[in-house]
């Protein structure tokens, strides 16, 4: 079991730290919590249509990991991509550098836009 849980990171700390969640409930976390919402798209996604108040900080530019450290590591963080996978990535990376707590859009932009 540990095996499978090492491998798939399943019981992690950083799991604990990442809350994946449906659209109506990153709504109302949105809502009531105080955080910040990032989009990690590309520019031009960002500038196609993205969530009202998000701030655009590209996953896959190399300097991602320096634009997030500019962030507050206390407050909470709101997370999407276009479907999901790249703020999973994104929140991983985050949380090993000291973010406590991050809300990741389950199915990403796709799923706020239905």
């Amino acid at each position: 079991m540990n095996i499978f849980k090492n491998l798939f990171g399943f019981g992690s700390r950083a799991n604990a730290k990442i809350e994946i969640l449906k659209k109506a409930q990153f709504k109302k976390h949105l809502l009531e919590t105080q955080g910040v919402l990032i989009d990690v798209r590309t520019p031009k996604e960002f500038i196609e249509d993205h969530i009202q108040n998000a701030r655009n900080i590209n996953f896959y530019d190399s300097r991602f990991m320096t634009n997030v450290k500019n962030l507050d590591k206390d407050q909470p963080v709101f997370i999407y991509c276009r479907s999901g996978a790249r703020s999973s990535r994104a929140a991983r990376k985050m949380i090993k550098q000291g973010f406590t707590k991050i809300y990741d859009l389950k199915g990403g932009f796709l799923a706020w836009q239905e």
